[in-house]
């Protein structure tokens, strides 16, 4: 069973605003094999308010509010003192070494847990962190904006140089995971109603919105990439590098490596992947795990 706590800036729900969060919430509750000891919540889709609020209803419409801990983090860069960073540092403490901390938003929270517990990093067995770019990131006609790394550029730093193995998403991976028509087709004939009609009414505003504006249907799951790489390492291809990105470098979320000796446990080294070598297996992979949830969602029912 692994141990896993989730930082998200998670929007699902939210008009206009990107549903990755969420779903990567669903894969973490749809795994048998995971155990959720946390969430907390960083402003970067929205307003704090807005991620933390979208979360509490997350976790009331699967009746988990009373069952999986919520925590309110940072709200801008340099907000370090949370509720949610001092929940990081005391999880990380009481369970050296065996907690995978899956970071999907702004890393502030955890530059603040290092700032309470200096051996924060140390104590945790992985970090699998979603952002940053390698290259600048078209998609279409269009060159989109980092939106991770560069909304604290300073605690980016720190993560990527932490001593403990880091993996990075980096944005450019993260165009190989769309959710296009064949997901979609997908979900209208998921076995498990109940979560189907779940998704389909938390993601069908997005997946509209998202087609136009790339130009392509659907939407990339950027954040989902993180739980499969979690669970299914081996259909990324190991890339070690060595991090060497300045914060000014940060403050566009631009990635710089290069060469790497020594572990990745060792301050800078990080695994890079560059591509998904199997998309369909990993869109398996994710539909199997929301499909497996055995929650009810408030509102359905087996006959939705």
């Amino acid at each position: 069973m692994k141990k896993v706590l989730l930082d998200c800036d998670n929007t699902m729900g939210l008009d206009e605003k990107d549903v990755d969060d969420g779903l990567a919430f669903l894969f973490l509750l749809g795994r048998e094999d995971i155990n959720l000891m946390g969430v907390t919540s960083v402003f970067g889709n929205s307003s704090l308010e807005d991620t933390f609020s979208t979360t509490e209803k997350l976790l009331e419409d699967f009746a988990l509010k009373d069952e999986i801990p919520h925590l309110k983090g940072a709200a801008e860069a340099g907000d370090y003192d949370t509720e949610a960073a001092k929940f990081l540092a005391e999880q990380a403490a009481e369970n050296k070494n065996e907690i995978t901390l899956i970071a999907i938003g702004p890393v502030s929270n955890l530059y603040g847990a290092w700032k309470i517990d200096n051996d924060f990093f140390k104590n945790l067995k992985e970090i699998i962190v979603m952002g940053g770019i390698t290259s600048p990131l078209e998609i279409g006609d269009e060159t989109i904006d980092e939106l991770n790394f560069s909304c604290d550029p300073e605690a980016a730093e720190k993560v990527l140089k932490a001593e403990v193995p880091v993996a990075v998403m980096s944005g450019n991976l993260c165009l190989a995971a769309r959710f296009g028509e064949k997901s979609w087709r997908r979900v209208n004939r998921s076995k498990n109603k109940p979560v189907r009609a779940y998704m389909k009414d938390k993601i069908e505003d997005w997946y509209e919105y998202s087609s136009e504006m790339i130009g392509l249907s659907g939407f990339y799951m950027w954040d989902v990439v993180n739980v499969v790489y979690m669970i299914s390492p081996e259909i990324f291809p190991y890339n070690k590098r060595k991090i060497i990105s300045t914060v000014e470098d940060l403050k566009h979320g631009i990635i710089k490596t290069d060469n790497a000796d020594g572990m990745l446990a060792d301050p800078a080294i990080i695994n890079l992947p560059t591509t998904i070598l199997d998309t369909k297996r990993f869109k398996d992979i994710a539909f199997a795990a929301w499909d497996n949830i055995e929650i009810i969602p408030e509102g359905y029912s087996d006959d939705d």
